[in-house]
């Protein structure tokens, strides 16, 4: 798509934007001020900026981040080379996430390696030149038997004939572990291991990085799904380990999930565990062992010991010969979860034993991400374990990012902007102190219970909760008791754009955390009585996933946060589940849609065609046109008394821009025309599309109305209003024309 933004040469702005790190999960700010604006600078090379957020010394620590071009630009990532602030060249990896429709690289997830001092920052140069040759390769060997790979300090197999999530460690040529790292379920006091993988592949191998991905099941009632991370130079790996319910029946209640990682060490053992806002727990490993149990996301249990507080997520153990540390992300948030040391070995519960099984429901699924880190000896600081689960991250100039048109909706810093971004930052905060106080009831049941069998919880944390918000209300009775919202309408997306704009940490943490709960949570992994619905998410429901209240909807459907957290992060689950999502909308086409609200004829169009922005494949444009068709046939644009007629206009633009249908142009005008004829009292969803359709026929009255709204938009103090307020307004900004750039062409 060729636009205003951007022609067949780079049009590219390095800003000096300051980036404002945030704070833990546990406590996320934004700062209300949006970064600064300077004066314009050359094109490339492109300036990515790394921030060490923890005070924690980094050595050849990994940095990943994904970086756009625009259209014409970049052929073959190949040619990308990157210089640090003294303009030395550093080993580069460069895979490719989308392109644009001529084949030109649109996205592109680049890794690489750098020393940072505690809260340093540092600055990369992203050129056009011949990549530097790597100094050491990270060697990965694909045998019969299983996968082989080898950091440099670490080397470590993944069968492929029995399950292990890894076997035959050794750090340094001596083994690290007595024995395979394995995974497990508990239901009904039942032990169920996992089987051999039916799948297994090297999904990327490079001189930095390497994943392998294997599929599997336990038994027949759990699918897994595990990613395993390897970094050159480091004894550590990163480990996504993600479960299906597959049972035929509604809901598996599980007593335990495991990872067992066997040590059998001796003579004296030291263990430590991080607790936030307070100094780690450690001593001498006596024979009864150490439990670290995180109850819930007030209150902790440690060495038996029940009391306020929350587990960073780190348990390291050693002894005179050998030490490994684990590290959770989102421990807390995603309680229950425990960590049981024994001279042994190390059981990470990743739904803990201590507590009330889990319900969980038919086709739902949960992603749990954590570091395993090998060690001699010697302590490490405390600083350095508490960074292991803490990826660092590049970060994209904004001003690159909008010009390069390969983020829809996306926005920069500016006098347009700023007001916008303070509130969406103000509203944010405003979101997060909301979520950790707000009650709901945690008694599994879609029906309010009685007061006898209530479970009042507070804060919407919780191994299937995170990253979601719950409607207000101890019992609202919106589609069942306490509902819970499954981030509608597309938090992640706000989020993304958020991040893409301003550069700060919390939103970046708050977009990997709703997009895996929507990828997870409420998408539909399997389902017994309509497998027709697979691959789709759920709308707004109680427990996320029940099936009590119905199935699908047209109406509360989206891919464009899953999209954007994939560029981001270069995250493949995410894109294999906006396209899940894309290919039911293909199906439904073919099936019985004879009638629909205008939003169900909109979202879909919005969905598909982010899915063929990124992918490319035709079948989701000529989809998105369809819904279009009849979306127009079934609501006139001249009858505009629902405000869900904004969002299929909405949509109608969105397919308009990859399509350029004179029908969808005229149905836009005559639309437009409509609803200012309402002046000052259309309800804000309408003006997305008047945004858009005063841009392409330069309609300045259009445009200044839509501008004007944006600065008036109220964001609450809960998911809903702070979603809808956030589209909202990156919709309408992202149509205004940047200033003008100096434009050169990149050879």
């Amino acid at each position: 798509m060729v636009s205003w933004r951007f022609s067949s040469v780079l049009i590219v702005v390095i800003l000096d934007t300051a980036l404002v790190a945030g704070c833990s999960c546990a406590a996320m700010q934004v700062n209300a001020q949006p970064a600064p604006v300077t004066a314009p600078a050359a094109s490339l090379p492109l300036t990515l900026r790394v921030t060490e957020p923890l005070g924690v010394a980094r050595s050849h620590w990994p940095i990943s981040g994904g970086v756009p071009f625009a259209s014409a630009v970049l052929t073959d990532p190949s040619q990308l080379r990157i210089v640090d602030e003294k303009h030395a060249a550093v080993t580069l990896q460069a895979r490719v996430l989308s392109r644009w429709p001529d084949r030109s690289v649109r996205w592109v997830l680049l890794d690489w390696q750098a020393d940072l001092k505690p809260h340093e920052e540092r600055r990369f140069q992203v050129h056009i030149g011949a990549p530097m040759a790597p100094s050491s390769v990270l060697k990965v060997s694909d045998r019969e038997d299983g996968i082989e790979v080898d950091t440099g300090p670490l080397r470590f197999t993944v069968p492929k004939q029995r399950f292990a999530v890894l076997s035959d460690v050794s750090l340094h040529g001596k083994p690290a572990v007595t024995g395979p790292v394995v995974a497990f379920f508990d239901v009904d006091g039942k032990r169920i291991e996992a089987q051999a993988p039916t799948f297994i592949t090297v999904s990327e191998s490079g001189p930095l990085r390497a994943r392998i991905e294997m599929r599997g099941h336990y038994a027949a009632l759990f699918d897994y799904v595990l990613r395993i991370d390897a970094f050159a130079n480091q004894p550590f790996v990163r480990i996504f380990h993600t479960f299906e319910q597959h049972s035929s029946e509604p809901y598996v209640l599980v007593r335990q999930l495991a990872i067992d990682i066997p040590l059998a060490m001796k003579g004296k053992i030291a263990y430590r565990a991080g607790v936030e806002h307070g100094a780690p727990l450690q001593g001498t490993l006596q024979k009864t062992g150490f439990a670290l149990f995180q109850e819930d996301n007030e209150l902790l249990h440690a060495g038996g010991v029940r009391r306020s507080g929350r587990a960073a997520g780190w348990v390291d153990v050693h002894d005179a010969a050998r030490g490994v540390t684990l590290a959770a992300r989102f421990f807390w948030p995603q309680y229950p979860q425990s960590v049981q040391v024994q001279p042994r070995g190390v059981t990470y519960n990743l739904w803990a034993p201590e507590a009330p099984p889990a319900k969980v429901g038919m086709g739902a699924a949960k992603t749990h991400e954590m570091v395993l880190d090998f060690h001699g000896p010697s302590a490490v600081p405390p600083a350095t374990l508490a960074g292991l689960s803490e990826p660092l991250r590049a970060t994209v100039d904004p001003h690159w990012i909008v010009a390069t048109d390969a983020l829809r909706n996306s926005v920069a810093p500016g006098p347009a902007t700023s007001g916008f971004l303070q509130e969406l930052a103000a509203g944010y905060g405003r979101y997060q102190e909301h979520a950790a106080v707000q009650r709901w009831d945690d008694s599994g049941q879609v029906s309010c219970p009685d007061p006898v069998h209530e479970r009042p919880r507070t804060g919407f944390f919780g191994m299937l909760n995170w990253g979601d918000w719950n409607y207000p209300g101890y019992h609202d009775t919106t589609k069942g008791c306490d509902a819970w919202g499954n981030l509608e309408y597309d938090m992640t997306q706000v989020l993304a754009l958020a991040y893409a704009a301003t550069g700060q940490r919390a939103y970046f943490e708050g977009m990997v955390a709703a997009a895996r709960h929507f990828m997870d949570v409420d998408r539909i992994h399997y389902q017994r009585e309509h497998p027709n619905w697979i691959g789709m998410n759920h709308p707004k429901n109680p427990l996320h996933f029940a099936f009590e209240l119905g199935g699908v909807d047209l109406g509360h459907t989206w891919t464009e946060g899953l999209l954007s957290y994939y560029y981001l992060t270069g995250d493949e689950r995410g894109l294999e589940a906006a396209r899940s999502i894309a290919d039911y909308l293909i199906r439904r086409l073919h099936a019985s849609v004879a009638r629909g609200n205008p939003r169900q004829w909109g979202w879909p169009q919005i969905a598909l065609v982010a899915a063929y922005e990124a992918t490319g494949d035709a079948a989701y444009k000529d989809a998105a046109q369809e819904y279009a068709r009849r979306g127009m046939a079934a609501h006139p644009p001249d009858r505009v008394a629902d405000w869900k007629m904004g969002i299929l206009a909405e949509a109608l633009s969105y397919t308009h821009s990859v399509t350029h249908e004179p029908t969808l142009r005229d149905w836009l005008v005559r639309y437009a025309a409509a609803v200012t004829a309402h002046g000052g009292k259309a309800n804000a969803r309408y003006f997305p599309a008047i945004a858009y359709i005063g841009r392409v026929t330069g309609n300045a009255q259009y445009t200044r109305t839509a501008t004007a709204l944006a600065s008036r938009l109220q964001f609450g103090n809960w998911g809903k209003p702070f979603t809808i307020a956030g589209r909202l307004g990156f919709s309408i900004l992202s149509e205004q024309p940047p200033p003008t750039l100096r434009a050169e062409t990149v050879r």
